[in-house]
């Protein structure tokens, strides 16, 4: 048997790998001058505010508090650390305040004079005051509890039209009490679109506002127009509302053409669906689920034999609630216990009457009811330049640990199920970024069946200075392994746990070991507000069946780079031009490839819970 070999390998290089023996310097995470500074910007506010009426607030406040960033650029902060020498004070009031294009949030005094900021500010309407209100969890007449404002500013600052968000505390003049709170936004220009033809004939584009009329909610159109398409016009409409009247739940409904819903098929599918959405924003905050409901149906857009296309309709219903205890416990205290519940049904009112897919679970009803018990402990850094551009990030550190039962029902059979998933992330003095994470589930009727076992981990660097160059390196790997399938399917190279633009329909094993390494290098090219970030990489895998050892199969290599560019202005992702080199030959693989795409990843956002789920590998 091979798995005690294969995964004492992979225990073998992380270690190696979280030892870190490149990244020697040591730094620590708040320097003499960052301490220095947060006192004396907050004296500073407290200054100024003391001096102003409240009808005057909105006009010079903006013109004269500042929180300065490290002169580290990479420096990593913990997010409470802001707020901590107010701890307990009372909140008299939250103002709410917004600047500028043509500002930055943690230096309202500089200036950004480009033609992109120009345009935006005249185009641009603000988030309403009652928009932003509607996502603080901070009250007023409660008391500063600094790990929930950490919280809050982050929660908004993950908006996707909101560029970057600040609390300030402002020390109040005739009472040692009591504070005030002004939340200080900066929007993105909310309206964006894409427009990417693949080839002479066929051509997708999307438009979208984010954050339409300021009232915090996204309307989205995507065009399809292909001439091998039956019409050859498809399009999508989208609407999303974020924390409707203040509750944190987000609803997103649509109808689709261009098989783009919830789709779990394998045919071009049209769709109606519905999903509510609220999150666990806080450890301070009790309730958390989400429902989701959709009608999928195949068309033959593309006039496939009747013989071949697989016409099918299904019905999806998936809803789940989980309560956090300990949610009012104390404000240090932020180890937390979250118990979930979810019911998942999958019917198919019409199935595809090829032989073949008779037995296939995906064209064949699923229902799975799973309980879920949650351990999480998780608080943040702030830091730069690790997706974005310098915007502010999150970086979570702390543990989650998950346990999954239930029932699932598919192809006639009936079992009980188990999961668990341990999530383990540090952020070292030196301002390196660790995450592993080991989950596995599988199903016992007569003994263990389709059974799946995954560890992973990764490492991101410091940001280190070379000249006028940001630079970090980014390492992971994974390794997994499957065994007993009876109705799930086994492992590829295809995913996020492969090759990056990788597609090979013929390659399948139950063990695999991926491994990949980014060298992304920050510059100071700009152009209309667009900065430039070239990148190398460089990822191997191996793919093996059941009876073959791992390292006895050849691996797969993916080499490359490429260009990313991203005006943190504008709403639409970092775009992308990657080169891919793939140096073994095979039939359904294209050597080389290049890829013009749009990031949709432009955070490092963390979620402190998940609803509960079966275990996915692939």
């Amino acid at each position: 048997m091979y798995f005690p070999k294969f995964f004492r390998l992979w225990l073998f290089w992380l270690a190696v790998l979280l030892s870190g023996p490149s990244f020697a310097q040591k730094r620590d995470t708040v320097s003499k001058d960052d301490s220095v500074r947060v006192k004396s910007d907050t004296t500073k506010a407290g200054q100024i505010i003391n001096n102003i009426k409240d009808s005057k607030v909105s006009k010079r406040l903006i013109k004269t508090i500042t929180r300065k960033q490290s002169r580290n650029p990479g420096a990593t902060i913990k997010s409470e650390e802001f707020f901590i020498p107010y701890e307990g004070k009372i909140i008299r009031k939250i103002i709410v305040r917004q600047v500028g294009f043509d500002k930055t949030i943690t230096d309202t005094t500089r200036n950004i004079k480009n033609t992109i900021s120009k345009i935006a500010n005249k185009l641009h309407s603000n988030s309403k005051d009652w928009v932003i209100k509607d996502h603080l969890f901070i009250k007023e007449n409660r008391p500063v509890n600094p790990y929930k404002m950490a919280d809050n500013e982050r929660y908004i600052r993950d908006l996707d039209f909101i560029l970057d968000a600040k609390l300030f505390i402002v020390p109040l003049d005739h009472t040692d009490d009591s504070v005030d709170v002004i939340v200080m936004t900066r929007d993105v220009f909310s309206v964006g679109g894409s427009f990417n033809p693949s080839g002479p004939t066929k051509t997708r584009f999307r438009l979208y506002d984010v954050n339409m009329f300021g009232w915090g909610q996204r309307v989205q159109f995507t065009g399809l127009v292909d001439e091998g398409r039956n019409p050859p016009f498809g399009y999508e409409f989208q609407y999303r509302k974020n924390s409707i009247g203040g509750s944190f739940i987000t609803a997103t409904g649509g109808y689709t053409q261009l098989n783009t819903g919830s789709s779990y098929g394998r045919e071009e599918e049209k769709a109606y669906y519905l999903r509510l959405e609220r999150p666990l924003v806080s450890p301070y905050t009790e309730l958390a689920g989400g429902l989701e409901i959709s009608r999928n149906w195949s068309s033959n857009l593309y006039s496939v034999n009747d013989s071949v296309f697989r016409q099918y309709t299904y019905l999806v219903k998936d809803f789940w609630i989980g309560y956090n205890i300990g949610a009012r416990s104390n404000i240090r205290d932020r180890n937390r216990h979250f118990i979930a519940i979810r019911t998942f049904d999958q019917v198919f009112t019409k199935k595809p009457l090829q032989n073949q897919e008779t037995l296939n679970p995906i064209y064949n009803n699923r229902t799975f009811v799973l309980g879920g018990v949650t351990f999480f402990k998780q608080n943040f850094y702030t830091t730069r330049f690790i997706y974005g551009f310098g915007r502010t990030e999150d970086v979570p550190y702390g543990h989650t640990m998950s346990m999954y039962f239930g029932w699932s029902r598919e192809l006639g059979l009936e079992r009980p199920y188990l999961g668990f998933e341990v999530n383990k992330s540090i952020v070292d003095r030196r301002g390196h970024f660790y995450n592993v994470n080991f989950r596995g589930g599988g199903y016992n009727k007569n003994g263990l069946e389709d059974v799946s076992l995954l560890l992973s981990g990764s490492v991101f660097s410091r940001l280190f200075s070379y000249k006028n160059l940001l630079i970090r390196q980014t390492l992971g790997g994974d390794i997994t392994y499957v065994f007993n399938q009876k109705t799930a399917l086994p492992l590829d190279i295809n995913a996020e746990f492969g090759l990056q633009g990788f597609n090979v329909d013929s390659l399948w094993g139950t063990k695999r070991f991926h491994i990949n390494s980014e060298t992304l290098v920050f510059t100071p090219l700009e152009f209309l507000g667009f900065k430039i970030a070239p990148f190398t990489y460089g990822e191997m895998a191996f793919l093996s069946p059941e009876h073959k050892g791992l390292l006895n199969s050849k691996p797969y290599f993916g080499l490359g780079g490429g260009l990313r560019t991203r005006n943190e202005n504008l709403v639409f992702g970092t775009i992308e031009l990657r080169f891919m080199y793939y140096p073994r030959s095979l039939p359904d693989l294209t050597n080389f490839k290049v890829r013009l795409s749009s990031n949709l990843r432009v955070k490092y956002s963390a979620t402190f819970v998940k609803p509960p789920s079966l275990v996915q590998y692939n």
